[in-house]
């Protein structure tokens, strides 16, 4: 199965099961709204008019485990989102995802993460708007596929395609070591992909164009092997944790200390 098949399946899968188990989120005005503030996030709790955390479907059969709330809490470290084996979960593999209900449009997304490894499984940083929103699928992505523990795969949709463009990018030391950040600058007319600060990939052309929502998940595969790994189940919960998320919107600079936007022209 090829990474466009992948996700698009997997974004598609998930919009059909919000439809029939849950609705559709993000219906109200204020959830359909764009955020055009500044945000800094430091995951102490997690707002309930601000980010909805999926619960009691899973994105297809390619997808090993359920979403669940039980696997995702707040730690000393801030969000963490676990994947948790049958053995400790009740009977069934459970795992967990957030998602903001607002909306973001251009600027500079940043998120601080460490987690642990295992092969099989997929820990993501991301933005996606879709089909289940009446709109085009587009999409950014940091996806840390853990057999890899010192890269990260780095991919963007625009209309539902990647162009064949998603590529693994290095870390300067595993993820399970030590904490890591990313971040990306959308434009109108530009991407940029930074990890650690450093510059790692620029596009020019098909560059996503419609406000998305911001996810982090952490999910396991049984079925898609050569992209994620072969899934060995863990004999215990596997964590992805998130420090911090901050949003700089286009127009300005450095409304957080440390943000990459402190550097930049």
């Amino acid at each position: 199965m090829t990474t466009r098949i992948r996700t698009v399946l997997g974004r598609g899968l998930r919009a059909a099961s919000f439809l029939m188990l849950c609705g559709l989120p993000g219906m109200s005005m204020a959830q359909d709204s764009i955020r055009k503030t500044p945000l800094n996030e430091t995951f102490q709790r997690l707002t309930p008019d601000f980010w909805y955390i999926s619960d009691g479907w899973s994105n297809g059969a390619h997808q090993n485990c359920t979403w669940s709330r039980k696997a995702v809490g707040i730690g000393p470290d801030g969000l963490t989102l676990s994947y948790l084996p049958p053995a400790t979960a009740g009977g069934k593999a459970l795992c967990g995802e957030i998602q903001t209900k607002p909306r973001f449009l251009y600027g500079t997304f940043e998120a601080r993460i460490k987690t642990q490894v295992a092969s099989g499984l997929n820990a993501a940083f991301f933005t996606y708007i879709g089909p289940v929103h009446n709109q085009p699928h587009d999409e950014i992505d940091f996806e840390l596929l853990t057999r890899y523990p010192s890269k990260v795969w780095v991919n963007r949709y625009v209309s539902g395609k990647d162009f064949g463009e998603g590529r693994l990018e290095d870390l300067s030391c595993p993820i399970n070591e030590a904490w890591h950040d990313f971040a990306f600058t959308w434009t109108p007319d530009s991407l940029r992909w930074y990890i650690d600060g450093k510059l790692v990939r620029s596009e020019t052309q098909n560059i996503p164009s419609h406000p998305m929502k911001i996810y982090f998940s952490h999910w396991g595969t049984d079925t898609l092997s050569d992209w994620m790994g072969k899934f060995e189940m863990p004999a215990a919960p596997v964590v992805m944790q998130i420090k911090s998320l901050t949003y700089t919107p286009l127009g300005t600079t450095c409304a957080f200390k440390g943000s990459i936007t402190c550097a930049q022209p």
